[in-house]
Protein backbone atom coordinates (compact mmCIF):
# COMPACT_ATOMS: atom_id res chain seq x y z
CA UNK A 1 0.00 0.00 0.00
CA UNK A 2 1.56 3.08 -0.73
CA UNK A 3 0.78 6.47 1.13
CA UNK A 4 -1.49 7.69 -2.11
CA UNK A 5 -4.30 5.02 -0.82
CA UNK A 6 -4.25 6.19 3.09
CA UNK A 7 -7.38 8.80 2.18
CA UNK A 8 -9.08 6.18 0.76
CA UNK A 9 -8.75 3.69 3.70
CA UNK A 10 -9.59 6.20 6.00
CA UNK A 11 -12.79 7.07 3.99
CA UNK A 12 -14.19 3.46 4.01
CA UNK A 13 -13.39 3.18 7.74
CA UNK A 14 -14.94 6.78 8.44
CA UNK A 15 -18.03 5.06 6.56
CA UNK A 16 -18.07 1.98 8.33
CA UNK A 17 -18.23 3.78 11.63
CA UNK A 18 -21.09 5.83 11.91
CA UNK A 19 -21.90 6.00 15.72
CA UNK A 20 -20.07 8.01 18.46
CA UNK A 21 -18.48 6.73 21.49
CA UNK A 22 -16.52 8.66 24.33
CA UNK A 23 -13.34 9.94 23.16
CA UNK A 24 -10.07 9.13 23.96
CA UNK A 25 -7.03 11.11 23.98
CA UNK A 26 -5.36 12.14 20.48
CA UNK A 27 -2.06 11.35 19.73
CA UNK A 28 -1.56 15.21 17.98
CA UNK A 29 0.05 17.60 19.03
CA UNK A 30 3.72 16.96 20.37
CA UNK A 31 6.24 14.56 20.78
CA UNK A 32 5.01 11.34 21.84
CA UNK A 33 1.81 9.54 21.44
CA UNK A 34 -1.80 9.06 23.96
CA UNK A 35 -0.82 6.25 26.46
CA UNK A 36 -4.15 5.67 25.99
CA UNK A 37 -5.57 3.20 23.15
CA UNK A 38 -8.77 3.86 21.38
CA UNK A 39 -11.75 1.34 22.34
CA UNK A 40 -12.55 -1.70 20.53
CA UNK A 41 -13.76 -1.25 16.90
CA UNK A 42 -13.34 2.82 16.99
CA UNK A 43 -11.21 4.74 14.69
CA UNK A 44 -9.35 8.46 14.81
CA UNK A 45 -8.47 10.48 12.26
CA UNK A 46 -5.58 12.83 13.07
CA UNK A 47 -4.78 15.13 10.24
CA UNK A 48 -1.96 18.10 8.97
CA UNK A 49 -3.19 20.73 7.53
CA UNK A 50 0.09 20.89 6.60
CA UNK A 51 3.52 20.48 8.30
CA UNK A 52 6.25 22.89 7.40
CA UNK A 53 9.61 22.41 7.83
CA UNK A 54 12.75 25.05 6.92
CA UNK A 55 16.25 23.51 6.67
CA UNK A 56 19.53 25.15 5.53
CA UNK A 57 21.99 22.78 3.96
CA UNK A 58 24.69 22.78 1.18
CA UNK A 59 23.82 26.48 0.42
CA UNK A 60 20.54 25.54 0.04
CA UNK A 61 16.94 26.65 2.04
CA UNK A 62 14.78 24.11 1.71
CA UNK A 63 11.14 24.03 2.32
CA UNK A 64 8.84 21.12 2.78
CA UNK A 65 5.23 21.28 3.18
CA UNK A 66 3.68 18.00 4.55
CA UNK A 67 0.10 16.65 4.76
CA UNK A 68 0.58 13.95 7.25
CA UNK A 69 -1.92 11.74 8.00
CA UNK A 70 -2.74 9.01 11.00
CA UNK A 71 -5.51 6.71 11.03
CA UNK A 72 -5.68 4.43 14.53
CA UNK A 73 -8.12 1.71 15.07
CA UNK A 74 -8.98 0.03 18.45
CA UNK A 75 -8.26 -3.46 18.39
CA UNK A 76 -9.59 -4.02 22.14
CA UNK A 77 -7.87 -4.03 25.41
CA UNK A 78 -4.80 -2.21 25.50
CA UNK A 79 -4.21 -3.03 21.89
CA UNK A 80 -4.42 -0.32 18.84
CA UNK A 81 -3.29 -0.29 15.43
CA UNK A 82 -1.95 2.37 13.52
CA UNK A 83 -1.47 2.97 9.81
CA UNK A 84 0.57 6.67 8.77
CA UNK A 85 1.84 8.31 5.85
CA UNK A 86 1.71 11.98 3.48
CA UNK A 87 -0.42 11.75 0.60
CA UNK A 88 0.98 14.86 -0.40
CA UNK A 89 4.36 16.91 0.09
CA UNK A 90 5.99 20.12 -1.55
CA UNK A 91 9.93 20.80 -1.53
CA UNK A 92 11.13 24.25 -2.52
CA UNK A 93 15.00 24.69 -2.68
CA UNK A 94 16.51 27.97 -3.19
CA UNK A 95 20.24 28.87 -3.40
CA UNK A 96 22.93 29.47 -5.69
CA UNK A 97 20.80 31.74 -7.90
CA UNK A 98 18.91 28.70 -8.54
CA UNK A 99 14.69 27.41 -7.53
CA UNK A 100 13.28 24.15 -7.89
CA UNK A 101 10.09 22.54 -6.55
CA UNK A 102 9.25 18.92 -6.34
CA UNK A 103 5.75 17.24 -5.14
CA UNK A 104 4.99 13.42 -4.44
CA UNK A 105 4.05 11.56 -1.20
CA UNK A 106 6.25 10.14 1.24
CA UNK A 107 6.70 6.64 2.87
CA UNK A 108 3.88 4.79 4.62
CA UNK A 109 4.36 3.07 8.01
CA UNK A 110 2.01 0.32 9.84
CA UNK A 111 2.39 0.37 13.96
CA UNK A 112 1.03 -1.30 17.02
CA UNK A 113 0.68 0.87 19.98
CA UNK A 114 0.21 -1.46 23.61
CA UNK A 115 -1.46 1.00 26.62
CA UNK A 116 -0.90 0.48 30.20
CA UNK A 117 -3.79 -0.14 32.26
CA UNK A 118 -4.13 2.91 34.03
CA UNK A 119 -6.01 6.41 35.22
CA UNK A 120 -6.76 9.53 33.80
CA UNK A 121 -7.34 11.36 37.90
CA UNK A 122 -5.01 13.49 38.82
CA UNK A 123 -2.16 12.02 40.43
CA UNK A 124 -2.25 8.98 38.22
CA UNK A 125 0.84 7.92 36.35
CA UNK A 126 0.65 5.89 32.68
CA UNK A 127 2.65 5.37 29.59
CA UNK A 128 2.50 3.22 26.35
CA UNK A 129 4.70 1.80 23.82
CA UNK A 130 4.54 1.71 19.93
CA UNK A 131 5.75 -0.20 17.72
CA UNK A 132 6.14 1.02 13.79
CA UNK A 133 7.83 -0.26 10.25
CA UNK A 134 8.34 2.28 7.62
CA UNK A 135 7.91 0.72 3.97
CA UNK A 136 10.19 2.61 1.01
CA UNK A 137 7.24 3.40 -1.03
CA UNK A 138 7.53 7.10 -1.21
CA UNK A 139 8.73 9.32 -3.77
CA UNK A 140 12.48 9.51 -4.24
CA UNK A 141 12.75 13.33 -2.38
CA UNK A 142 10.10 12.37 0.19
CA UNK A 143 11.14 8.87 1.32
CA UNK A 144 13.75 7.32 3.63
CA UNK A 145 14.78 5.14 0.62
CA UNK A 146 14.76 2.30 2.59
CA UNK A 147 12.86 0.20 5.23
CA UNK A 148 13.41 2.10 8.82
CA UNK A 149 11.90 0.04 12.24
CA UNK A 150 10.88 2.64 14.87
CA UNK A 151 10.25 1.66 18.81
CA UNK A 152 8.77 4.83 21.32
CA UNK A 153 7.41 5.26 24.46
CA UNK A 154 5.77 7.93 26.51
CA UNK A 155 5.11 8.06 29.83
CA UNK A 156 2.76 10.81 31.90
CA UNK A 157 1.99 11.75 35.05
CA UNK A 158 -0.63 14.12 35.75
CA UNK A 159 0.36 16.14 39.43
CA UNK A 160 -3.40 17.29 39.52
CA UNK A 161 -6.66 18.23 36.76
CA UNK A 162 -5.20 20.93 35.05
CA UNK A 163 -1.06 19.67 34.71
CA UNK A 164 0.43 16.62 33.08
CA UNK A 165 4.09 15.81 32.48
CA UNK A 166 5.16 13.80 29.75
CA UNK A 167 8.45 11.96 29.08
CA UNK A 168 9.02 10.55 24.96
CA UNK A 169 11.87 8.45 24.46
CA UNK A 170 12.15 6.89 21.16
CA UNK A 171 14.90 5.02 18.94
CA UNK A 172 14.60 4.66 14.82
CA UNK A 173 17.11 2.04 13.02
CA UNK A 174 17.60 3.13 9.31
CA UNK A 175 20.32 1.69 6.95
CA UNK A 176 21.96 0.38 9.93
CA UNK A 177 22.05 3.42 11.79
CA UNK A 178 20.48 4.24 15.10
CA UNK A 179 18.53 7.72 16.10
CA UNK A 180 17.75 8.29 19.61
CA UNK A 181 15.26 10.86 20.91
CA UNK A 182 14.37 12.07 24.14
CA UNK A 183 11.62 14.92 24.54
CA UNK A 184 10.43 15.88 27.68
CA UNK A 185 6.81 17.77 28.02
CA UNK A 186 5.04 20.09 30.19
CA UNK A 187 1.02 20.88 29.89
CA UNK A 188 -0.99 22.73 31.60
CA UNK A 189 -5.46 22.81 30.39
CA UNK A 190 -7.11 26.37 30.65
CA UNK A 191 -10.48 25.73 31.12
CA UNK A 192 -11.82 22.82 29.53
CA UNK A 193 -11.52 23.14 26.28
CA UNK A 194 -7.88 24.31 25.79
CA UNK A 195 -4.47 22.90 26.77
CA UNK A 196 -1.09 24.59 26.06
CA UNK A 197 2.07 22.88 26.57
CA UNK A 198 5.90 23.69 26.39
CA UNK A 199 8.59 21.07 24.48
CA UNK A 200 12.17 20.16 24.26
CA UNK A 201 13.24 17.38 21.42
CA UNK A 202 16.82 16.40 21.82
CA UNK A 203 17.75 13.74 19.29
CA UNK A 204 21.46 12.18 18.53
CA UNK A 205 21.65 10.78 14.78
CA UNK A 206 24.29 8.88 13.87
CA UNK A 207 24.76 10.75 10.67
CA UNK A 208 24.28 14.30 11.38
CA UNK A 209 25.21 14.19 14.51
CA UNK A 210 22.98 15.97 17.89
CA UNK A 211 20.10 18.51 17.56
CA UNK A 212 17.72 20.31 19.80
CA UNK A 213 14.23 21.70 19.32
CA UNK A 214 12.25 23.73 21.73
CA UNK A 215 8.41 25.12 21.26
CA UNK A 216 5.22 24.12 22.23
CA UNK A 217 2.09 24.30 21.05
CA UNK A 218 -1.64 24.35 21.29
CA UNK A 219 -4.65 22.01 20.93
CA UNK A 220 -8.78 23.19 21.64
CA UNK A 221 -11.27 20.39 21.54
CA UNK A 222 -14.84 21.62 19.99
CA UNK A 223 -17.36 19.35 21.31
CA UNK A 224 -16.14 15.73 22.34
CA UNK A 225 -14.53 14.03 19.31
CA UNK A 226 -12.78 17.12 17.22
CA UNK A 227 -9.88 18.80 17.80
CA UNK A 228 -7.71 21.61 16.43
CA UNK A 229 -4.17 21.76 16.67
CA UNK A 230 -1.19 24.26 16.47
CA UNK A 231 2.78 23.84 17.07
CA UNK A 232 5.96 24.98 16.30
CA UNK A 233 9.60 24.43 17.17
CA UNK A 234 13.13 26.57 16.24
CA UNK A 235 16.13 24.91 16.58
CA UNK A 236 18.83 25.52 19.62
CA UNK A 237 22.21 24.84 18.12
CA UNK A 238 23.80 24.15 14.09
CA UNK A 239 22.19 21.02 13.35
CA UNK A 240 18.70 19.78 12.24
CA UNK A 241 16.00 22.15 10.29
CA UNK A 242 15.79 25.52 11.61
CA UNK A 243 12.59 25.48 12.17
CA UNK A 244 9.07 22.63 12.72
CA UNK A 245 5.39 24.31 12.49
CA UNK A 246 2.30 22.57 11.97
CA UNK A 247 -1.53 23.00 11.96
CA UNK A 248 -3.47 19.89 12.49
CA UNK A 249 -7.71 18.36 13.32
CA UNK A 250 -7.94 15.09 14.85
CA UNK A 251 -11.98 13.50 14.57
CA UNK A 252 -12.42 10.50 16.89
CA UNK A 253 -15.12 7.95 15.21
CA UNK A 254 -16.87 5.10 17.27
CA UNK A 255 -20.18 2.97 17.85
CA UNK A 256 -22.07 3.55 20.96
CA UNK A 257 -22.01 0.77 23.46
Amino acid sequence: MNSRTLFAASAALLFAVPAFADPPDFDRPGAGFATTALPAGTLALEQGLPTYERQRQDGYLDRTYTADSLVRVGLGGPLEFQLAGSAWNRLEERGHGSRSHAVGHGDTSVGMKWASPGSADAGAFSWAALGTVTFANGDEQFGNGAREVSLGSTMQWKPDDAKQITLFANLDRLKGRNTWTLAPTFGRKFGTNLLAYIETDAIHDAEDGNELQAGGGIAYGIGDHVQLDAYALHRIGRHGPSMLAGLGVSVFFGRKG
